[in-house]
């Protein structure tokens, strides 16, 4: 039985959040990340469809294709709606490639939103949830298909917890910018 959280927050009071300016980048295809220390909401706009978008959120096994960090990626474990998923992430950090293995627990829920949660890994803990939602913002008609990420994450590093906090960001940034590609290839 997993422990993750089945609540799924209405997208107008999710999205209610977003100021013109959140809403302007939104527009304008930028990645919209949020938050800092640990903690972040990252999201971007994507013209593939709502089906399509869930279908490369939830592709587990094939992350590495089209996820520019990760190296290996494999399902342990799927009932249901519930997926456990084993990644190798490879990255260059200045002189050095790191290698780090993950395990998250993933729940799927309405075909809306993934909470997930770190099992095992190097970080002292991951958690958050994927989310899909469609909106007419503020500025514009026509409604756009949102993907967003909120997560929380804490790594033991001692004095490079800023660069920790650095790094984290840009890979969230970069993940964002890899899934919306892909969810857009598959659309063609």
């Amino acid at each position: 039985m997993s422990r993750l959280s089945r609540q799924v927050i209405p997208a107008e009071t999710y999205l209610a959040r977003l100021s013109p300016t959140d809403w302007g980048r939104l527009s304008r295809r930028e990645v919209l990340l949020k938050g800092g220390q640990g903690q972040y909401e990252v999201m971007a706009t994507t013209v593939a469809d709502v089906a399509t978008a869930w279908a490369v959120l939830t592709d587990y096994g094939n992350f590495a294709r089209f996820l520019p960090t990760v190296a290996k990626s494999r399902v342990i474990e799927s009932d249901g709606p519930r997926t456990v998923v084993e990644q190798v992430d490879r990255r260059r950090i200045l002189l050095s490639t790191i290698e780090s293995v993950v395990r998250t627990e993933n729940l799927e829920i309405d075909q809306q939103q993934i909470s997930f949660r770190l099992l095992q890994g190097n970080l002292q803990h991951m958690y958050g949830h994927w989310r899909l939602d469609t909106a007419a913002p503020p500025i514009s008609p026509k409604p756009m298909v949102i993907v967003s990420q909120m997560v929380h994450a804490e790594a033991d590093v001692g004095p490079f917890k800023a660069m920790f906090y650095t790094l984290f960001e840009t890979s969230l940034v970069e993940m964002v910018q890899a899934i919306r590609q892909e969810m857009e290839r598959r659309r063609a």
